[in-house]
């Protein structure tokens, strides 16, 4: 071989060898591909990251556990503060020890105030007045100091202490109230939480439809090509005059039947898939990739019973409403009842022609003053007080009747759950052996009928049998899921 020669065929051998890797990468990428799928963990955690429900229900439950924490403001210190200008040409007036003849006057003044949960307030207080005074005739300041026109400064720091003996003692009236506002959003946020439950149990069915949609595909499929090989066969056979044209036309109308419930089942994929992608936030159009087979997901569960770790969310929800109906009762009573708080202030004064001689005489404490009182109050309007009060009561027992309604209809679903779960696996144990049972009779007559020992008649039988006793297993299995996670449902995490 010469050297050109050498080179084309190594040049040929090359290019050949470069396809043929090509061609390798690419069959060999799609194995790996089918390889990989969905889990159904994975499904949900799209589902709830991606659907817009369930984002919407996500924001309403930040709504519903942050905005009662408002009415808890009342316990948070907070700072008040004012001012005022006032310009006064009057004059003096009856009884006035100073003859103005014009006065400007500002003043200012600054609280810090706290509220405890014990009916305790504090208000520690700076009160300020800066007047110009214009008098009518000189005022003796001192034995050498006499002023017609001048500014006095006047400041009064103040410590105001109040105790609430019957409303607010013990936190009563606004601990009441902070509570029946924080346990009806809870209520509201239980309900939330249940209907996002439900559309998790939506998804966990919409993969386990399409799961499904796809092994009935499959089954389907297999089921035709056994109905085309019999009708070929028959047709052979009466070309040849070995059997009759009945049997033909058995074997025809079995062939078209299956063709219809293969495209049936075609279509029920598609709407499966459309339900899948749709509680992703995806369009109906989107193809959904490899799942976990349906057969897998239900033989987790072929052993152990149902299990609650808690209660369900609409029972934790009446308790909630039950709860909230009590603090509003007796928010209602505190509010329309009697009030009796006492009180005391102490304040320091410094006044002067001079703010900083006036800030040292209030600094020095030599002039304080000293007060102490008691408030009461109390509604006349007793019937009406009776009328309410009685209005709160009936809230309180309609809310227990609500919660014993809903504790004992969770609690005979819950019993109802676990003795269907336990028939569910019972049947299934049976389904599956009526199922394999008429497997092997569809496998035994197709030998018999190659052999001429047989009739199409008797495994048409046969087929439509396995047919039933397969798509009974395939519903089972449902059953099986769908009680799985309506279990879940008694799981739900108390709200803190």
């Amino acid at each position: 071989m010469n050297n050109s020669s050498f080179q084309s065929f190594f040049l040929r051998f090359t290019s050949y060898l470069f396809t043929f890797l090509s061609l390798a990468v690419f069959a060999i990428k799609p194995v790996f591909a089918v390889n990989e799928y969905l889990k159904a963990d994975d499904y949900l955690a799209q589902v709830e990251a991606n659907n817009q429900e369930i984002r919407a229900i996500d924001m309403t439950l930040d709504s519903l556990l942050l905005k009662p924490r408002e009415a808890e403001m009342v316990y948070e210190p907070y700072i008040s503060a004012g001012g005022q200008y006032m310009k006064d040409k009057s004059g003096p007036t009856y009884g006035s020890t100073l003859s103005a003849k014009e006065m400007d006057v500002f003043s200012l003044n600054a609280a810090f105030n706290k509220k405890w949960a014990g009916g305790v307030s504090l208000s520690v207080g700076y009160a300020q007045a800066i007047t110009a005074l214009d008098l009518y005739s000189p005022l003796q300041l001192t034995p050498d100091q006499s002023l017609s026109q001048f500014t006095a400064y006047d400041v009064r720091p103040s410590v105001r202490l109040e105790q609430s003996l019957i409303k607010d003692r013990k936190g009563g009236l606004t601990v009441s109230g902070i509570g029946k506002t924080r346990l009806a959003a809870r209520q509201g946020a239980y309900m939330q939480v249940f209907k996002r439950q439900q559309i998790i149990i939506k998804a966990r069915s919409a993969y386990w439809a399409l799961s499904l949609a796809r092994e009935v595909v499959l089954f389907r499929k297999l089921s035709l090509e056994r109905a085309e090989k019999l009708l070929n066969w028959n047709k052979k056979r009466v070309a040849l005059d070995l059997a009759d044209k009945t049997d033909l036309l058995q074997a025809e109308a079995a062939h078209k039947l299956r063709q219809l419930n293969y495209q049936l089942a075609v279509e029920d994929e598609i709407k499966a898939q459309r339900a899948f992608s749709e509680l992703m936030g995806k369009t109906g159009d989107t193809v959904a990739g490899n799942i976990m087979k349906l057969s897998d997901m239900s033989a987790a569960y072929a052993s152990g019973d149902l299990k609650r770790t808690g209660e369900r969310a609409d029972v934790l929800a009446a308790m909630a409403g039950h709860e909230s109906a009590q603090y509003a009762l007796k928010e209602a009573v505190h509010r329309t009842g009697p009030e009796v708080s006492v009180y005391g202030t102490v304040s320091l004064h410094g006044l002067d022609i001079d703010y900083g001689r006036a800030l040292s005489q209030a600094g020095v404490a030599d002039k304080p003053a000293y007060g102490a009182g008691v408030l009461f109050s109390m509604p006349l309007g007793r019937s009406l007080i009776a009328s309410v009060r009685k209005g709160y009561d009936a809230d309180v027992e309609a809310a227990k009747e609500t919660l014993e309604k809903t504790r004992i209809s969770a609690a005979n679903d819950w019993q109802d759950m676990v003795n269907t779960w336990r028939n569910v696996k019972m049947r299934m144990a049976l389904a599956v052996q009526i199922r394999d049972i008429q497997n092997d009779r569809v496998n035994n007559e197709q030998k018999k009928l190659e052999r001429g020992r047989t009739t199409t008649f008797l495994l048409l039988t046969a087929e439509n049998d396995l047919d039933d006793a397969t798509i009974n297993v395939y519903r089972l299995m449902m059953e099986q899921l769908t009680l799985a996670a309506q279990s879940e449902l008694y799981s739900t995490k108390e709200i803190q």
